[in-house]
């Protein structure tokens, strides 16, 4: 079982034997799906070939990113503070050589997500980092892995 990425959007389903049929976020009337038609990939694969890039944009405020260029190129923000660091909005790629960089400067306390094309790979990172994560109560019907699917213990649940 794996839980497939949608390649324009960059948004990671719950766990499956086969790829879904179509992307929810990207069959919307709002977003698109690319002439290829409708195409997955995994973390796995991604951390094939991919990695995760980290800018210090100012004092406290890290962009996180990832070469090359991946869905539609979303960057996440990490603003570091001495009572918890917060990741707002979210990318699909994390790998080792970030986990490791994020706990050593304390890891993420919560993750704020802006909208639904930065869900991405949010469940992992909530994992990776015993953390909830907060959306916007409209916007739960976007959410294509629910947090505690596939866990093996309990986590928090998405908040709104």
């Amino acid at each position: 079982m794996s839980t497939f990425i949608c390649t324009t959007c960059g948004t990671q389903f719950a766990e499956t034997d086969q790829p879904p049929v179509e992307c929810k976020i990207c069959t919307d009337e709002r977003q698109y799906v690319g002439w290829q038609g409708q195409q997955w990939t995994t973390l796995e694969a991604l951390r094939q070939s991919h990695r995760n890039v980290v800018r210090l944009e100012e004092l406290g405020l890290y962009g996180i990113g990832m070469e090359p260029s991946f869905a539609i190129g979303q960057r996440a923000l990490l603003v570091t503070h001495p009572d918890g660091n917060i990741l707002w909005d979210c990318i699909p790629l994390l790998d080792d050589g970030l986990i490791e960089m994020l706990k050593g400067i304390g890891g993420i306390s919560a993750i704020a997500i802006s909208h639904p094309h930065f869900y991405a790979s949010m469940v992992e990172w909530a994992h990776i980092f015993d953390c909830p994560i907060y959306l916007h109560a409209a916007d739960r019907q976007w959410v294509m892995r629910p947090l505690s699917f596939g866990m093996a213990r309990p986590r928090r649940s998405v908040t709104a």
